[in-house]
């Protein structure tokens, strides 16, 4: 090995080791951050709560932000979580809007629609009409009576410190005194009466605008903020889908079953083609040898030429469809035949190979023992060039192996199969297919140890 090799070699290795040592202290360090958070005075958590819940509404809601403006809350329990969360039990005291906007709902809808009509021929918009309206509901607001009760709300503190209110829709609906319950009322309206006409505006796109801006709240996010740091965020995630894309709803079903039918396409087909491969190598060896068969071994060339030349799943698709189609035959009997005829043209050459590599002497010395020409080949010539051909053998059952995959065109319920199956529910493409992958990586690494301890059996028979 060269200076330059070993120099390449050890800067590898070093960035290799580097790399694994970057995880696993960045793993380690958020291992330790990950315990419960930091504590949080009853005044802070006070301030904190006021703050998140008063930047919800948008600036046209004027209705929502009068709202805001009253709530008041009391903190009186902290409790803290293993996820680095925060429990605040606080009592509140809010307007009761619900109570006194849902039956005044229709009425703000037709007196937007009077108010639009007798105004269209100004440039009016969505934002005008809100704001003209918000103020009238305000008013209403005014004479709205309070509600009390005791609310608890959770508070996460992040990767880097910051402490994040978890706002679901029943606590934004709470505190501002069921005014999303109002707001989803609006937004479901489409028709009003006025003088006792039933006006559809549902095509009115600048009244139903404007309604929906009247109550709105900034987009906030109802999801659980995300506390851990990004090996572990990444982990949690990948822990996530691989419940989601095998653990749920047993899916992990369809891979192994598509498993045992991809082993069994594959010890069919192999045998199949060791068999035929056999065959038509020693048709095309003794042609070689003998000048015998001259018909059969046109057929066999021809055979060669034409599996050799064309795709296999093309293969697949004329012996099923085309082939086998009127004879009703199964889609697994149809794979077996096909990957069977296609694995042993290759069989056949590489025998046929082995064999001639075998020298001539050999076949010479069995005849002048008195054996014949089968009997000198099947213990003397065969046995010599199977020991060479067996890592190119190996090599063609690792490349029919892989070649199963195909399968799944014709309907055969493959390990492919399965997991395109799983692809197509949960609509996830990495976690499926790269289960796919690694299960046909260790198959093929099983196969090939399988290889390696039958090589070094033969090897030491030679001894």
């Amino acid at each position: 090995m060269s200076l330059g090799t070993r120099i390449s070699a050890l800067v590898l290795c070093l960035a290799l080791l580097a790399t694994v040592g970057f995880f696993v202290t960045e793993l380690i360090i958020e291992l330790q951050n990950s315990k419960e958070a930091s504590e949080i005075t009853e005044e802070q958590a006070e301030e904190l709560l006021l703050s998140e819940i008063k930047r919800l509404p948008v600036v046209t809601a004027r209705s929502c932000k009068y709202v805001a403006n009253n709530i008041k809350l009391d903190v009186t329990d902290i409790r803290y979580g293993h996820e680095k969360n925060i429990f605040i039990t606080c009592n509140y005291e809010t307007i009761d809007a619900s109570s006194i906007l849902l039956p005044y709902t229709d009425k703000l809808i037709a007196d937007m629609y009077t108010y639009y009509t007798e105004n269209s021929s100004s440039s009016m918009n969505a934002t005008e009409l809100a704001l003209t309206f918000g103020s009238e509901l305000q008013s209403v607001l005014e004479n709205a009576k309070s509600t009390s009760g005791t609310l608890e709300v959770v508070v996460y503190e992040q990767a880097d410190g910051n402490r994040k209110l978890y706002l679901s829709e029943q606590t934004v609906n709470t505190l501002y005194g069921g005014l999303l319950s109002v707001q989803k009322k609006i937004q479901d309206t489409n028709s009003v009466k006025i003088d006792g006409e039933k006006i559809d505006i549902s095509k009115f796109a600048t009244i139903r605008r404007g309604a929906n801006d009247i109550i709105a709240f900034r987009n906030y996010d109802s999801d659980v903020p995300q506390t851990k740091g990004w090996l572990l965020a990444y982990i949690d995630e990948l822990a996530d889908e691989f419940y989601r894309n095998f653990i749920e709803d047993n899916k992990w079903q369809y891979i192994v079953k598509g498993l045992g039918t991809t082993l069994a396409i594959t010890g069919c087909a192999m045998l199949m083609g060791i068999v035929l491969g056999f065959a038509v190598a020693v048709v095309r060896v003794s042609y070689e040898k003998t000048g015998s068969m001259p018909i059969l071994n046109g057929v066999c060339k021809a055979y060669l030429s034409i599996i050799r030349g064309t795709p296999v799943m093309i293969q697949l698709l004329i012996i099923y469809f085309v082939l086998l189609a009127p004879l009703q035959i199964d889609k697994f009997i149809a794979a077996v035949i096909c990957f069977g005829i296609n694995s042993g043209a290759y069989v056949a050459e590489i025998v046929r190979g082995g064999i001639m590599s075998v020298d001539g002497g050999q076949l010479e010395a069995g005849r002048s023992l008195g054996l014949g020409y089968g009997t000198t080949m099947l213990y003397i010539v065969f046995p010599q060039a199977f020991k060479a051909v067996l890592p190119s053998l190996a090599n063609e059952f690792i490349v029919l192996l892989k070649e199963t995959s195909v399968a799944f065109y014709i309907g055969v319920a493959d390990l492919t199969q399965g997991g395109l199956r799983i692809r197509s529910v949960t609509y996830s493409n990495f976690m499926p297919l790269i289960a796919v992958a690694v299960i046909y990586w260790i198959l093929v690494m099983i196969l090939t140890k399988l290889v390696s301890i039958l090589e070094r059996r033969l090897r030491k028979s030679e001894r």
